[in-house]
């Protein structure tokens, strides 16, 4: 049973990394940030003091996705908060008013189509490459007769 579920969770671990190869993060921008877009802000070092309280110590960057943005503020449901060192913790959504002094600039991570269906492509032509391979291989698993007579009911064997 625990080598079961060790290789769900090894399946699962290579999914969540295979995923996060169909997303494309553009380049860094400037200025107020599309509403309902997914982003990355990278915070300044008044951001990091500012923000301190609410997303913890040195936070290099915030993604969520944008829920209200005006010349001011972002109001962000956020995703993953990511500090200097380079860890980082994933949140469930909550919601945080992010001052536009706080942002050094942001980038919008989006789904990339292209990269998705090059990804199922690959998955797909890799699965039936192994399973027909393995029948291939292996023969399919035919009956093989003994020599020179009737096989009867008790003589029947599969080939290996």
């Amino acid at each position: 049973m625990g080598s079961r579920w060790r290789g769900a969770g090894a399946l699962a671990c290579a999914g969540a990394l295979l995923l996060q190869g169909c997303y494309e993060t553009l380049p860094m921008q400037q200025g107020v940030a599309p509403v309902a877009e997914r982003v990355v802000l990278t915070l300044n070092d008044q951001g990091r003091v500012g923000l301190a309280s609410k997303l913890g110590p040195a936070v290099d960057k915030v993604e969520g996705a944008v829920q209200q943005a005006n010349a001011d503020a972002m109001d962000l449901k956020v995703i993953r908060v990511t500090q200097i060192g380079g860890s980082s913790s994933l949140w469930n959504g909550e919601r945080v008013s992010v001052q536009k002094d706080f942002i050094a600039g942001y980038a919008i991570r989006r789904l990339s189509r292209t990269r998705t269906a090059l990804l199922v492509g690959g998955v797909t032509v890799g699965m039936l490459a192994f399973i027909f391979g393995k029948s291939l291989l292996l023969g399919g698993g035919g009956v093989e007769l003994p020599p020179g007579g009737d096989p009867g009911p008790q003589t029947l064997r599969t080939a290996p």
